[in-house]
Parts: structure tokens; sequence; C-alpha cells
């Protein structure tokens, strides 16, 4: 058993209890006093203050001025008399914010919040404290920022303003400090330059790196006029984006200063001019143009080489190149010669012999406009699949553009330029191709006027001949007659036999030279009767109707092995080979042994041929053959009416085509006609 404390021991252990108790009661009084103190200093604040119990939301302290904004509120809940519509604590309270979860006090809370009782706006400072009796408590300290709140709005407001009118401009602002530094910058900068707001102020240089390099020293010249004058400086320059494209900015700036006149730095307002610039261009493109038309009007009576080396040159600055040449196709688009270089290229090219004929087929970049049936442009040269190289000496090129000059359906004629400082468009072969219009025009004009004037020639030539031809036999048959008339009686019957024989072939003379006339007028006005035609067929009948002579004289007849179906009109082609087939029988004599139907084909044209081995034709008259009342060998020659080959030729023009003679090393002549395919 523990023994008992005795007497003493336990009056000893009164005396230690009596020594705590009297510590305790200081400790609450200096306690007291202390809290005393506090509350004095929480009074004085013009701020609210107050502390509530965490669990329970008694306000257990609120200082004079929470208790002049919202009443007697201590011992009250502070959900209950702080804001009004509260059924339950606050759905902002901070108190689980405010400790740990061991329910240890955190680092305080700074917030704001608009008062639901008076609509008053607060910062708040939230904390949890142990309260004087060892409880961990709210303390709340709010501060009115109403006023703040109006002067931050007010701010805002002229903020959003003032990126309204700034952020949302067309233009392109920015505004340069005294330090070359970017202070603002419109985001419209990304719209015309390519480049964003943030590529700007990260790179200080990036503005003028943008600057075209042919207007950078202009550029530079205005920076220093800007930054000795204090009037609006204006500057029109181009700048390269960030996809490489070309724009023009009509720039305006000048200097601005404080409310104290303190120099702040540069404004500028920049816009983009690229269409009104391309307008102007426009405008002065076709103002070169059309004054390049009124001179062409008036080299109506120059050359034609002339007129094309006029139209070429006047097609280099039209298209801003530097090089270009212009060529005309033959009848069957597969050759063009070239009739004029432009200047430049005659003192860059270093060829010595400059071939003036090409064929389309061997070409390259440049003959795609005449393959393809289209202009072409080519941008980038030296990647282009389908460039096949230049010889050594050739100018060099970096761009390119090829426009073929169109007469109805059929080529007739390229125009090509090159070496742009820009890339070549739409807009530059419009230009060219109206020039190249009105040169062909041009051309055309003369060669009707010529034609009139051959046209005029013609029907003098025409009436001329059809008196002389219908004169003759008619003075024949006129003189026979009256010695008929006269003398009938008199006459053996092999006199009578004779004489009715000249007056009938005068007479047969007359109505062939009828037929003929009215053939070769139907020809030219009649329009055609197309259908796909078996070629062997219309041989057959040819053959079948000079079979006699073919017999009689002994003449071969040699056809062509395959020949496919011609679209064309029957009644002429059967007219061509009748004429040509009679020509050959009545001027080839005793020398024709053979006479050969042939057929080539070409890229746009059936070429069809009739070839003898008797005719007898200089070359010099080679073409003359085909021009009306044309007769090989002159009076001299077998009797016909001089329109044969000139219908041939009408034919071969209403079939698109063209007629021609040629002779090869035997002596053998061939006449030619072509038929378009796409009849």
């Amino acid at each position: 058993m523990t023994a008992k404390p005795s007497i003493s021991e336990l009056q000893e252990k009164v005396k230690i209890l009596e020594r705590e108790l009297a510590g305790h009661k200081s400790i609450e009084k200096l306690l007291w006093e202390k809290q005393d103190q506090l509350f004095k200093v929480l009074d004085s604040l013009e701020a609210i203050v107050y502390v509530a119990d965490m669990q329970s939301y008694e306000i257990l302290f609120a200082n004079r001025y929470a208790e002049k904004l919202f009443g007697h509120i201590t011992g009250k809940e502070c959900w209950q008399v702080m804001q009004s519509g509260m059924t339950g604590p606050c759905p902002f309270c901070t108190n689980k914010k405010l400790v740990t979860t061991e329910g240890k006090p955190k680092d305080s809370i700074l917030w704001e919040l608009q008062n639901t009782s008076n609509g008053r706006w607060y910062s708040i400072r939230d904390r949890a404290i142990e309260w004087f009796d060892g409880r961990v408590v709210h303390l709340q300290i709010a501060v009115d920022i109403t006023d703040r709140k109006g002067a931050e709005a007010a701010l805002q407001a002229s903020e959003e303003k003032f990126r309204t009118v700034a952020d949302f401009t067309y233009d392109w602002e920015y505004w340069i400090d005294d330090q070359g530094s970017f202070n603002y910058i419109s985001p419209s900068c990304e719209r015309i330059t390519g480049y964003s707001v943030g590529e700007f102020e990260e790179n200080p240089t990036l503005l003028l790196d943008i600057i075209h390099p042919d207007d950078r020293p202009d550029f530079s010249r205005h920076l220093d006029e800007e930054l000795n004058s204090s009037k609006v400086c204006h500057l029109n320059f181009r700048v390269i984006t960030s996809t490489g494209e070309e724009r023009w900015i009509s720039h305006y700036c000048q200097q601005v200063h404080g409310y104290n006149k303190k120099f702040l730095g540069r404004r500028a307002s920049n816009r983009d001019i690229t269409e009104q610039k391309k307008a102007e261009e426009k405008i002065k493109l076709n103002e070169i143009r059309q004054a390049a038309m009124l001179k062409l009007y008036e080299m109506h009576e120059l050359p034609d080489k002339e007129v094309c080396n006029f139209v070429l040159e006047t097609s280099l600055p039209l298209t801003g190149s530097e090089i270009g040449f212009m060529g005309f196709l033959n009848y069957d688009e597969s050759q063009m010669t070239i009739h004029a270089w432009s200047k430049s290229v005659m003192i860059q090219c270093k060829i010595h012999e400059k071939p003036i004929v090409f064929n389309i087929a061997d070409s390259g970049l440049w003959g795609e406009a005449v393959k393809q049936r289209r202009p072409i442009i080519i941008n980038n040269y030296k990647s282009h699949t389908l460039k096949k190289g230049v010889p050594d000496g050739h100018v060099r090129i970096v761009r390119f553009m090829a426009v073929p000059l169109f007469d109805r359906e059929k080529i007739v004629a390229l125009a090509a330029v090159g070496n742009k400082h820009r890339e070549y468009d739409e807009q530059d072969v419009k230009q060219l191709q109206l020039l190249i219009e009105g040169m062909w025009q041009i051309i055309k004009r003369r060669e009707a006027e010529r034609d009139l004037i051959n046209q005029a020639e013609l029907i003098k030539s025409f009436t001329n001949s059809v008196s002389h031809d219908l004169k003759n036999p008619a003075i024949a048959i006129l003189g026979l007659t009256r010695i008929l008339r006269k003398k009938y009686q008199q006459l053996s019957r092999e006199k009578l036999e004779n004489f009715i024989d000249q007056i009938t072939k005068s007479s047969e003379q007359i109505v062939l030279l009828s037929e003929d006339i009215n053939a070769y007028i139907s020809t030219r006005e009649a329009p055609l009767h197309l259908k796909s035609l078996d070629m062997k067929n219309i041989w057959q009948t040819i053959r079948d109707e000079f079979e006699p002579q073919l017999k009689k004289r002994e003449i071969e007849w040699i056809e062509a092995e395959s020949i496919p179906r011609i679209r064309a009109d029957q009644n002429g082609l059967l007219r061509v080979y009748r004429n040509l087939v009679d020509n050959a029988l009545k001027y080839g004599g005793s020398n024709l042994n053979e006479i050969s139907l042939g057929y080539k084909a070409s890229g746009t044209h059936h070429i069809l041929s009739v070839q003898n081995d008797g005719e007898i034709i200089p070359p010099e008259d080679f073409e003359t053959v085909f021009e009306v009342f044309s007769r090989k060998g002159g009076e001299a020659s077998p009797p016909g009416t001089g329109l044969g080959l000139a219908i041939v030729r009408e034919i071969a023009n209403h079939h698109k085509g063209n007629s021609w003679a040629e002779s090869d090393a035997e002596g053998k002549i061939t006449f030619y006609i072509s038929i378009a395919r796409n009849l």
C-alpha cells in the first residue's frame, strides 16, 4: 500500500497551487488588458474587422466601422448579418481554405468581393488565428475599394475604347518610342505583312528587314526627314511579306509628344495600297498600249517586219520584261519563223548563227504555248520540268511568258517575253494579247487592202479574159455562119462538115467557159456540205471518169495503199481531183506515163496530192498557176478556161486549208491540197 502524505506535505502542495492560481489570474488580467488594447486598435480602423467562430459562424467581435454599417452584429451568425439573401453559410466562405486538415492556421488569403447587402466592393484579407480562449477563429479585414473599382472600370472602359479604335483599325498602326522600341503595334500588321505583333516586338529590325531592297534608301532618307521635322511625313514603299509577296504601303508618320512636350517617339499609319497601285499600273499600261495602237495604225504603210519590231519592243515595257521574240507559224502549225528579236536579245545573245526557223515538235518551253494552245507562264524557269536547256551563249532565262495568237481556231503567231523582275500574271497575258491582236488586225487589214486591189485587178483581168475567151469563139462562129449564109450552096459536103465542126468546137468552148465560171463563183459562195468520206470511193469515181483516156494513152494509175476517212464536201473533192487529173492529161502530153494519188497527215490537216510525170512548170510559176485565168504555156498551150486550179484553191480555202505545187529531182510535178481535220 502507498503511504498517505503527511500534513506538512499537503500544506506544501496547497501553497504551490495557490501560487499557480495567482499566476493564472495575473496572466488572465494581462490578456484582458491586451485584448482591450487590440480592440481599441481595431475600432480605429476605417475598415470592416470582425472575428467569427469557424464552426458556428458566431461573430465574436466586430469593430465600430462594421457595426456602423451593419448594426450590432456581435453574437450573431456572420452569413445572416453581413450578406443578404443567404439561407446558410455563404458559398464563397473561405473557412476551409484558412486551416489545414489538422485544423492548424494557414497563410492569409487576399480576395475581392461585392457585398450583397450594400453593393459595395471590398478588398478582403482572411486568416485563421488563435483566439484568447485558445480556439481557432476566422479574422476578416475588409477595405472598401468601391471608388477604386469605379476608377478601374473607367480606366478599363477607356482602354477598351482605345483598343477598339487601335486594334480594329484596318490600317497597320504603330508607335515607336524615342529608343526605337515598339510601344504599340496594331494586329492588322499580320494581315498586311504576314508577321504577327509578337514577331515585330521580338525583332526590332524586322520593320526595316521587310522593306523592298530597292526602297530602303528612300525609307532611310524618310526617317532622317521625320526626325528633323514636326510635320506629317509621307512615303510610298514596298514590303516583302512572310510569303514572299510584294505589297505597296502608303506610310504616314509624325513625331508624338506628351502633355509636357516631352518627345515620346514616332506614330505611324501604314495603309495597304497594293490594289490601288495595280489599278494605277493597269491604267498606265493601257495608256502605253493605246498609244502603241495609235502608232501602229500610223504604220500601215511600213513593212510587216518593222511593225513586228515595234510591237515587240513595246511589249517589253508593257509586261516589264527584258527580252522577247515574235514568230509566225506555217499553215499546219508545225514550224515557226522568227520575224523579230528584241534589241536586248541581240545584244546579250552570244550565239553566232541565230536560227530563224524552228520545228514546234522539237521545241522546249516556248513551244508549249502552241502544243497546249494557250498562254504559258513560267515564273521559275530553272526548276521547270519541261525545259530542254539552252545552247552556250544563249540569253539567261529567269521567267518566261509565251502567248499564242489565234485567227479563228488557227494559231498564226507567237509572242514570247522573259525575265520580268516580278512574277508574270494574267494581266501581263491580257496586255500582250491585246497588243499582238492589234498588230494582227493591222496585218489583216493590209492583206484585205491588198486583196481588194488584187480583186479589182482580178475582176479587170477576169472581165478581159472572159471577153477575150468569149470573143474569139464567138467571132469564129459569126464568121463561119456568114460564110455559110452566103456560100453554103457552093460549098462541098466536106467543107460544110468542117465548118460545122469548127462552130461546134467554138460553141463547146463557150459552154465550158460558162460552166467553169459558174463553178468558180459557186465554189466561192456556196456553203460546204460536210460528211465523212471514203476516199477510196472518191478515187475510184475519178478513175472511172478518166478510164478511157488512161487506157488509150497507156497511163499508169497509182493510189496510196491506205487513206483514212476524211470529213469534207464530196462534190468539192470530186471537182479537185477532176481538175487536177484533167490538167495532168491536158498538159502532160506524150511525156505523161503515170498519175499518182497520195496522202499524208500533219498535226492539224489532211494533205492530199496528185502527182504526174508529164507536166513541165517552172518553179517561179508554182504560185501563179493557181490564179484565175492562168494558163501554163500561154496562148500556144492546149485549150482551157484557166479556172481549173483557181477552183482547186478556192475549195482548199473553204476547207480551212491551202493548195500548192512542188517538183522533185526527177521533174515530177505534185499538186497538194490541205484540209483541216477539225471541220
